[in-house]
């Protein structure tokens, strides 16, 4: 009988094993389809659009799987993503104390807490890890790229400006497009100060770090207005129209500055240079005016018909039943002017700007989107009911 029981055992322990090796494998694949189920639909609703619930599945697939360096990154992300900072800054300094990490993947640690406290808003934090990791060449880049953006959210441009200078390699194009935003930051508040030579060197400088500033020349055109340097200010604003034509409703406001009496023949070529190098309708509304008032509506009218031939705007339309207006009888002069109106009113309802990064829109030129906080990325609208 003992022995029997002794044979039996080693049969015993075989199977116990299967068996527990069996249960593993069970829980393992039914873990693994959990994480493909979830993985799929997260991609569904990614594909659906529904973000939120997108972000939800992805969070769900990541905390089923085994912890890791990459799944904790990834997942203190998607916490960030979806405004859960406090989850997110958690994560992030559980993996920058962890000392089982090597030292690049501590400092990549470094840099996503540093990008938790700039979305919670806590810059001083941020800025105290960014300044100790901003010296390690593999981390340059980014740090200096994440130091920047504390200092924009703080309005401090001579910290950005001085940040910018030091690091403009490891920037690159990129750095000095925003170098020259600082700079020309600190001109506008030196102008409002009315201290205009200093402002007036400054913008040279964002046009000296980044030669193509539309927002350094237009600025500094409108100083040479107010120092009644018109020349000056025309010179610029025709460079402006010669590389950044999608500009031609902000040129034009400085155009009729630069030239205060509308009956000078130069005013006049000025108009036409622009709308041949932009194509611009309120360029060419205010040509017509002018040709009206010279030459008479006849010709203001042919002109036009030219214009809304090659493109139909509903500024090309107005202009034309405001000519229309002068020439018929009472009755029919009133009803033109009551559809006029009509059209200047849904003229006056739509936005000027928008942004073609995020299609943040806006009645105003903003120099940094507001929403997307890109430099510059604002642009007029075109099309019927556009410039």
């Amino acid at each position: 009988m003992f022995e029997l029981l002794f044979l039996l055992l080693p049969v015993a322990a075989l199977y116990g094993y299967y068996m527990g090796r069996s249960s593993v494998s069970a829980r393992q694949e039914n873990e693994r389809n959990q994480q493909n189920h979830n993985y799929l639909r997260g991609v569904e609703y990614l594909l659906n659009k529904q973000e939120d619930k997108a972000v939800d599945r992805f969070i769900a697939c990541l905390k089923d799987k085994d912890s890791s360096f990459e799944s904790s990154l990834a997942l203190g992300n998607l916490f960030r993503t979806r405004g859960e900072v406090d989850k997110a800054i958690s994560f992030h300094e559980r993996m920058v104390n962890d000392e089982s990490l090597d030292d690049s993947e501590r400092e990549t640690a470094q840099l996503e807490l540093a990008c938790d406290f700039i979305s919670a808003g806590l810059f001083d934090r941020a800025e105290e890890i960014l300044v100790n990791v901003i010296d390690i060449p593999r981390q340059r880049a980014f740090a200096a790229k994440l130091l920047l953006k504390v200092y924009e959210r703080e309005h401090d441009y001579d910290k950005a400006i001085e940040v910018a200078l030091e690091f403009r390699d490891a920037l690159g194009e990129k750095g000095l497009r925003q170098l020259g935003q600082y700079y020309c930051e600190k001109a506008s508040d030196l102008a409002l100060s009315l201290k205009l030579d200093e402002a007036s060197k400054a913008y040279a400088y964002a046009i000296d770090v980044f030669p193509k500033s539309v927002r350094a020349r237009l600025e500094l055109s409108s100083i040479y207005v107010r120092q009644n340097r018109y020349e000056d200010a025309y010179a610029l604003v025709k460079e402006v129209t010669n590389f950044a034509p999608s500009y031609a409703i902000t040129c034009l406001h400085l155009i009729k500055e630069c030239f205060p009496n509308k009956a000078d023949p130069k005013y006049r070529f000025a108009l036409e240079s622009l709308v041949n190098s932009t194509h611009s309708a309120s360029a060419m509304v205010e040509l017509v005016k002018v040709v009206a008032e010279t030459s008479g509506n006849e010709d203001a009218e042919t002109l036009l018909l030219s214009y809304i031939k090659d493109k139909p705007n509903l500024k090309l339309f107005s202009a034309l039943m405001a000519l229309r207006s002068k020439d018929g009888e009472p009755s029919a002069n009133q009803a033109i002017l009551q559809l006029k109106s009509l059209v200047d009113a849904q003229i006056a309802a739509n936005y000027v700007y928008t942004c073609p990064h995020c299609g943040f829109e806006s009645k105003m030129l903003f120099w940094q989107c507001p929403s997307c906080k890109r430099w510059e990325s604002l642009k007029p609208k075109v099309g019927l009911d556009g410039d």
